[in-house]
């Protein structure tokens, strides 16, 4: 049978030994346990609390510079979607030939064949970085990309053989 403490109903074993108590310990042990209640609140709920706002405002400023990121990324989208795209020349061949001159290529070049609109190009042993700033030129200026490639390594460091098929 459950009693009542002031507005608390308490079970009966726990009633009767609080009976047994004087005013001054039931205070004591009230007081006590409204403090074991105030302090499991904070820790099941005030501190996790603090916590994660804290973790927040970390990732808002994340998530403030990838915002700002994309928001500039997406301005240059849109200038380069406004901007008119640069028309291939129409003798891709002689571009080809003035890339591979420009670049000092010309030289390594042992076979240099067009079919079908497609460039078959076989650079005997050319500096791998000599090679990736031809193959950009040749994007940019003549709107060759590569389309088939066989890379080979030489005994030469950072030297490769290149066969290699260009098209637009």
């Amino acid at each position: 049978m459950a009693a009542m403490f002031g507005s608390f109903r308490v079970p009966a074993p726990v009633a009767g030994w609080l009976a047994t108590k004087s005013r001054a310990e039931r205070r004591i042990l009230a007081t006590i346990l409204l403090l074991v209640g105030v302090a499991l609140l904070w820790a099941a709920l005030w501190e996790p609390l603090t916590r994660d706002l804290a973790a927040l405002r970390i990732a808002r400023a994340g998530n403030a510079a990838t915002l700002a990121d994309a928001r500039r990324m997406a301005k240059e989208i849109a200038g380069l979607a406004r901007t008119p795209p640069k028309e291939a020349p129409a003798d891709a061949r002689a571009v080809l030939e003035r890339i591979l001159v420009q670049q000092n290529l010309r030289a390594a070049v042992t076979q240099l064949e067009w079919r079908d609109g497609r460039a078959h190009v076989v650079l005997a042993a050319v500096s791998y970085d000599a090679l990736v700033g031809a193959l950009e030129a040749l994007q940019r200026d003549a709107g060759l990309r590569v389309v088939e490639a066989t890379l080979t390594a030489r005994v030469e460091p950072g030297t490769v053989r290149a066969d290699l098929t260009l098209a637009r």
